[in-house]
């Protein structure tokens, strides 16, 4: 298993409560945003304080239900690790670790955005 899942007592939807509810900083959260590209799903991991343009990459963000369609997860839950191409933003990789999704709105996932990028699980870019 890649990292530690964290349960919590309230739940946290937004960036800023992952934050509070964990103790650290905003860019210690991430956040793991999935699009769609002309019919092809795909997931970004960027920094929960930093957005994604979608511009540059020609899609469009994936609705809440083509999020649950397509990985099984409800928006502000989704992990880090899907079956879709994923993507992990470059400045994430000297991170020692970083929280993010751990699949429903109480449970956040502690990991290494490296080890996602070594074990082949996503692509740094």
């Amino acid at each position: 298993m890649i990292g530690e899942l964290i349960k919590l007592d309230k739940p946290v939807r937004t960036v800023k409560q992952a934050a509070r509810a964990m103790g650290v900083s905003e860019s210690k959260i991430v956040k793991t945003l999935v699009v769609n590209c002309g019919g092809e799903y795909r997931a970004y991991i960027v920094r929960g304080d930093k957005r994604l343009d979608l511009e540059k990459l020609d899609c469009r963000m994936a609705t809440p239900e083509e999020v649950f369609n397509v990985t099984g997860y409800r928006t502000g839950g989704v992990p880090p690790i899907l079956n879709i191409p994923t993507y992990v933003d470059q400045e994430l990789l000297s991170e020692d670790y970083v929280y993010g999704g751990g699949g429903d709105d109480h449970t956040l996932l502690k990991f290494r955005p490296r080890d996602l990028v070594e074990m082949g699980l996503a692509k740094a870019w």
